[in-house]
């Protein structure tokens, strides 16, 4: 049977809350080194606050060949945000990004993949902003944010705008992204091996990845979420991350970039109408 290669993203966000501090380059920097070595190609989705401060690594990482992508200006739920300032944020994160590299950015990832059912509204908002496409839907049901009726596979919005779900793994109603953040970590080696097995039988499979989970030097552990047991979730078993995501995504999967500049696989995408 024929195997695919796994995709990954990197969603370049800090949970200190302040723009200047470096803890989220310093955990990055293993992995970035890795993919160094390893050549592997990513797709980084940066919150354009943090791309001044971020400028000189943004550079070299689209001379590797890397991707650059927009996480959201401020890193915000797209519902607190509401229709008219996220199109501002759209914007002022769109030119922080394309200031220092000097061409146009084409993806967008919106942050806790916060478009749902309810912002159904964002999609024409980020086609019109100029961006080619979206990985900002999880298709399943979650506590933070989900889109369980929205399609599992690549799809096309009716504004044109293409979208890249959350690979989700499970029966029915009851599914989850395994490719990915905490999950990727906190998943018992046999899953972790499953899910591997069966993304690496289907094309178009990706996983995703933030700085904290590679924090193991605890730097982030000064940074509380609300709720204990998400707080203690959000940064357990950091030191498998790296070792997974380089067995998951070795095979160096396309860039989203690389998929919609594809005439043939944008031919095989269904439209989806809500």
């Amino acid at each position: 049977m024929k195997k695919f290669p796994i995709g990954l993203t990197v969603d370049v966000e800090n949970l200190s809350g302040s723009i200047n501090d470096p803890i989220f380059a310093d955990a990055l920097r293993p992995l970035l080194d890795a993919l160094e070595e390893s050549e592997i190609k990513a797709t980084f989705f940066v919150v354009g606050t943090l791309a001044p401060v971020w400028a000189k690594q943004l550079h070299h990482l689209h001379n590797l060949g890397h991707e650059i992508g927009l996480h959201g200006h401020t890193h915000e739920f797209l519902s607190k945000l509401g229709p008219k300032v996220f199109a501002k944020e759209l914007i002022e994160g769109k030119n922080a990004l394309q200031d220092i590299l000097g061409q146009e950015v084409f993806g967008f990832r919106a942050p806790y993949f916060s478009l749902t059912q309810e912002t159904a509204w964002a999609p024409d908002i980020i086609q019109s902003a100029g961006f080619k496409y979206s990985s900002s839907v999880l298709p399943a049901w979650n506590p933070q944010s989900g889109y369980p009726r929205a399609p599992r596979r690549p799809f096309m919005w009716p504004c044109g705008l293409v979208e890249f779900p959350v690979p989700t793994f499970g029966v029915g109603s009851v599914r989850a992204p395994l490719l990915g953040g905490a999950y990727l970590r906190l998943s018992p080696k046999f899953v972790f091996a499953a899910a591997r097995f069966f993304a690496s039988r289907r094309s178009g499979m990706w996983s995703y990845c933030h700085p904290y989970d590679f924090d193991t030097d605890a730097k982030f552990e000064r940074v509380r979420e609300q709720s204990m047991i998400v707080s203690k979730l959000v940064f357990l078993r950091r030191r498998l991350m790296l070792d997974r995501v380089l067995s998951l995504c070795g095979g160096g999967g396309n860039t989203f970039q690389e998929l919609v500049t594809n005439a043939s696989f944008l031919e095989s995408l269904d439209t989806y109408y809500g």
